[in-house]
């Protein structure tokens, strides 16, 4: 028999399941500057901080524009795209959060090629690298949501 042994707490998320702004805006931040660093979402990619790449896709060469200018445009899609992944997985838990939210980063990645086909065709190359990208942000966008959520205790039973 094991003394002194106490049930650990279990920690539910506040406010019943509501979306929690301050988690999804930090869902959204730790991987937009994770792929700030890694823009290809992979250490071992040719590309660099330094490169001209704005959510895994590289600039034309026409369309280059001040670093901190497009780090503050990167950041911001990585907030958008945050916000919609924190939206869907809100209600599932840990595990499936990470797994929605890449399956919801692939469908991310059909919206940009869409719109980037249709409005960018010269930012169009490499999508394996585009699509890895966006894969990779909804897995780490998905798990942070779940992760940063405010929690009280509940008393088990």
């Amino acid at each position: 028999m094991i003394k002194h042994f106490e049930q650990p707490e279990v920690m539910e998320p506040e406010a019943g399941g509501q979306f929690q702004w301050g988690a999804a805006l930090g869902a959204g931040l730790i991987p937009g500057v994770l792929l700030l660093l890694a823009p290809r979402g992979s250490p071992w990619a040719g590309i660099s901080f330094f490169s001209q790449v704005l959510m895994g896709r590289p600039l034309p060469p026409a369309m280059t524009m001040p670093l901190p200018l497009l780090c503050l445009v990167h950041l911001l899609i990585a907030e958008v795209y945050g916000l919609i992944i924190s939206a869907c997985v809100m209600h599932v838990t840990q595990g499936r959060a990470i797994v929605t939210g890449g399956i919801v980063g692939l469908i991310l990645y059909f919206a940009n090629l869409a719109i980037v086909s249709l409005a960018f065709p010269a930012w169009h190359g490499n999508e394996l690298g585009v699509l890895f990208t966006h894969v990779v942000f909804g897995l780490i966008a998905g798990g942070a949501y779940r992760g940063l959520l405010r929690r009280k205790a509940v008393r088990a039973v």
